[in-house]
């Protein structure tokens, strides 16, 4: 059986992310997704939006996702899952950005690249703060 593991944020969970984890799933037979801990979390003021128990509950409910777990690292996760395959977006292709690449490696694992289109959480959130705030428009929290 080949394992693949996701991990990141998903906060809040969008369209970029079934995307990604649909293409994931692909490389494998199994597909456990790991979300940070809140308090991992840092991403600015007022995030996460959602808990990880929140955020775990609404990727589990994804047809394409098999297991979910919370962690305090992708090097947790790693450790915990063992997988066969460590898929990222392609946002993380070739920009040094994954420090975690070399643990898998060492236990067997193949980093791999979802090859979709690329959406941002935090631009997202931006986007609609922007637009409550030049339609006057407050949000109940």
């Amino acid at each position: 059986m080949r394992v693949v593991l996701a991990n990141g944020v998903f906060d809040p969970l969008h369209y970029g992310h079934v995307l990604h984890l649909r293409a994931a799933r692909k490389f494998g037979d199994y597909l456990v997704v790991a979300v940070a801990a809140d308090n991992t979390v840092n991403k600015g003021p007022r995030r996460p939006v959602f808990a990880a128990s929140e955020r775990a509950d609404m990727l589990k409910e994804l047809r394409c996702v098999t297991r979910v777990i919370i962690v305090s690292s992708a090097e947790e996760a790693i450790r915990l899952i063992k997988p066969n395959f460590y898929a990222k977006g392609l946002e993380y292709k070739g920009k040094g950005k994954l420090p975690e690449a070399r643990l898998v490696r060492a236990l067997g694992g193949r980093v791999v690249f979802t090859d979709t289109r690329v959406y941002s959480s935090t631009a997202l959130l931006s986007h609609l703060c922007k637009s409550q705030a030049s339609t006057g428009e407050r949000t109940t929290s």
